[in-house]
């Protein structure tokens, strides 16, 4: 493995270490990316590696993350392996991954520390949650707002009585209501944080329900969307799913079935026209590639999978 130290900050210098392994990596991507962390040109970097990432990205407004962070030795091993780039910054205890694709955040160890079935089971599982978290909750008020399309074997889909706030502004305030909740459970000691968290959930969800403000089936399609969110191993992801999916809901509020699937439609063609550093961020699906589709939505056993991944450009192909 090489490491390659650089300094960047003209008032408080901070190290740099770029690792890679140099008879596996695509030296070109080794170069562009020296390049560009050269040319950072601030007085420090006070939020390490999260300042790093604003100067590596192309577009500051995207709330999808390009790279990848893990405190896991295993994992970044894993990726020095395949062909990627890792850059530590001094001070942070973060390891940044380059260049990281949508289904990379999706990636857990705990799929690789079981039996290849357990494994696959479990990336399964999380797919399916992390997908219910962005479409479940512009679906179920797509199916609310228009009872005619559902057929009658799903006839019960939709609040049985309305409440007194519109359903749209229910989902809103509940949205804003976990997100303060979160910030509320970061900032309480440790030791109270999970029966802060426990106590306020289901108080004020029972309360809201019970005074009318909320109904039962928001609180369970919230909860089920907020498991999804949670269950993503990227932090950065969910965060940038939880916004997708409010776009999702405004849009389907806003133009009924048309706006579900034109939503939709804008996701996908803004996500699939993302890059990381030149590569397709939904790459293998969009580009579409079945060997590698396949080795990212089943959890192959080791022995089997041995190419490196082929959108890094690996110098040997062959694990």
């Amino acid at each position: 493995m090489k490491k390659e130290y650089l300094q960047i900050g003209r008032r408080s210098k901070t190290d740099i270490c770029i690792s890679y392994l140099e008879d596996i990596v695509d030296m070109d991507r080794v170069e562009e990316l020296k390049n560009i962390l050269k040319k950072i040109d601030t007085d420090g970097l006070p939020m390490a590696e999260k300042t790093i990432e604003e100067f590596l990205s192309d577009r500051y407004w995207n709330p999808y993350p390009s790279i990848r962070y893990t405190e896991r030795p295993d994992t970044a091993a894993a990726h020095l392996f395949e062909g990627h780039i890792l850059i530590l910054i001094d001070g942070s205890p973060s390891v940044m991954i380059t260049s990281a694709t949508y289904w990379h955040h999706l990636q857990h160890a705990e799929e690789y520390r079981q039996k290849p079935t357990v494994g696959a089971y479990l990336r399964i599982v999380r797919f399916i949650a992390v997908f219910f978290s962005i479409f479940i909750l512009p679906l179920y008020y797509l199916f609310s707002a228009n009872p005619d399309i559902l057929p009658a074997g799903l006839a019960f889909i939709g609040p049985s009585e309305n409440g007194v706030i519109p359903l749209l502004v229910q989902f809103l305030i509940a949205e804003i209501g976990l997100d303060m909740l979160r910030m509320a459970a970061i900032h309480t000691p440790s030791s109270l944080a999970t029966a802060l968290g426990l106590v306020a959930a289901i108080m004020i969800g029972q309360i809201s329900v019970e005074v009318g403000w909320f109904t039962n089936e928001v609180v369970l399609y919230i909860a089920t969307a907020a498991i999804g969110s949670y269950a993503t191993p990227s932090y950065e992801l969910s965060l940038a799913n939880r916004l997708s999916r409010i776009f999702l809901l405004l849009t389907t509020a806003s133009f009924g079935v048309s706006g579900y699937m034109i939503g939709i439609t804008v996701w996908v063609l803004y996500v699939t026209r993302m890059r990381s550093f030149h590569i397709p961020y939904f790459w293998p699906f969009i580009p579409f590639s079945f060997k590698a589709f396949r080795d990212i939505l089943i959890r192959i056993p080791i022995p089997l999978k041995n190419r490196r991944p082929t959108f890094l450009n690996p110098q040997d192909p062959d694990r």
